[in-house]
């Protein structure tokens, strides 16, 4: 059994912060501050390939202009079913608390 912890060091942070839009830029900051605190459910959904990096990017992008959690904007615009956001939070969940088993 190996379980994973995911932290963020200054130098992964600068170098995502380099060279990138001002939408970006605001998307890779509100991502930064909060990703050692627990894994985002769109890398959850990349890396298990139910969508793309430019589709989560895409997502990403309509949410920082709306209120709405990224799970609800993925299944409005049907690029996830409904269990495949429950399974993918059931993951998140217990991966922030530290459950996760690899």
């Amino acid at each position: 059994m190996m379980v994973t912890n995911y932290t963020l060091n200054t130098e992964t942070t600068s170098v995502i912060k380099q060279s990138i839009s001002p939408v970006k830029s605001a998307i890779a900051k509100r991502c930064i501050t909060s990703i050692a605190h627990s894994v985002k459910l769109g890398w959850i959904l990349v890396n298990k390939k139910i969508i793309s990096q430019t589709q989560l990017e895409s997502i990403l992008t309509i949410q920082f202009h709306s209120d709405k959690k990224l799970g609800e904007l993925l299944l409005e615009q049907k690029l996830i079913s409904r269990n495949q956001l429950q399974q993918a939070l059931k993951e998140q969940y217990w991966r922030k608390n530290g459950y996760w088993v690899i």
